[in-house]
């Protein structure tokens, strides 16, 4: 029984060890935070940038270079929506949620890591007695993905004007190639967007267990 007895033992220390990382943790407004910056923030800054760009590049080159306005105008709201999505992160997403220092899943075993994140999405059972885990291993993964969210765009401004600079050039391969990296970064955005709903959706519904 020994034997047992010393493997409950490991289980109980291991979920006290991430029930006290988990004091505290809580999602104080992420969802409003990422909402706002792409309904207000976002759309204004990019526009602003690209008009910029694009009266930039005319004086600069006229109408004799199209590659060269391309990536200026691209590069110009490329640099803006990384430095705008690292000060908004710091100043709106960051004090929205109360998410601790270190990973609360740090103690646990990778099966029950697994479980906790099967749990979030929705694809198991709620465990009462590991909820308060749970909920703050939630929150932590919601703060990356709101993180991720708002640097998401820059990748897209990268690759855009490379692709149609590329067919301006009449280099269908290049082209084909940055579209296909183009349409692969929009489908890991929507499986990060559907992961930052899918964690919104699971502390709704537990808050009042919780």
């Amino acid at each position: 029984m020994s034997g047992i007895d010393d493997l409950m033992a490991g289980l109980n220390d291991r979920w006290e060890h991430a029930a006290r990382r988990a004091s505290g943790i809580a999602d104080n407004g992420l969802g409003a935070a990422v909402k706002t910056y792409y309904t207000r923030y976002f759309p204004a800054g990019v526009i602003a940038l690209i008009a910029a760009g694009t009266g930039l590049g005319i004086l600069a080159f006229g109408g004799d270079s199209p590659g060269l306005l391309l990536y200026l105008v691209f590069g110009l709201a490329a640099l803006g929506t990384l430095i705008g999505g690292l000060v908004y992160n710091a100043k709106k997403v960051v004090p929205a949620a109360n998410f601790g220092r270190i990973d609360v899943l740090l103690s646990l075993e990778k099966g029950e890591q697994k479980q906790v994140r099967r749990q979030i999405a929705g694809k198991a059972t709620i465990e009462p007695e590991h909820l308060a885990v749970v909920r703050a291993a939630a929150v932590q993964r919601r703060k990356s993905l709101a993180t991720q969210l708002l640097l998401a765009p820059w990748y897209l401004l990268y690759f855009i004007p490379q692709s149609v600079n590329s067919a301006l050039r009449g280099d269908g391969t290049g082209a084909w190639f940055m579209a296909i990296g183009v349409v692969a970064l929009l489908v890991g955005i929507g499986f990060i967007v559907r992961d930052f709903l899918r964690t919104g959706r699971f502390l709704a519904r537990t808050e009042a267990v919780h």
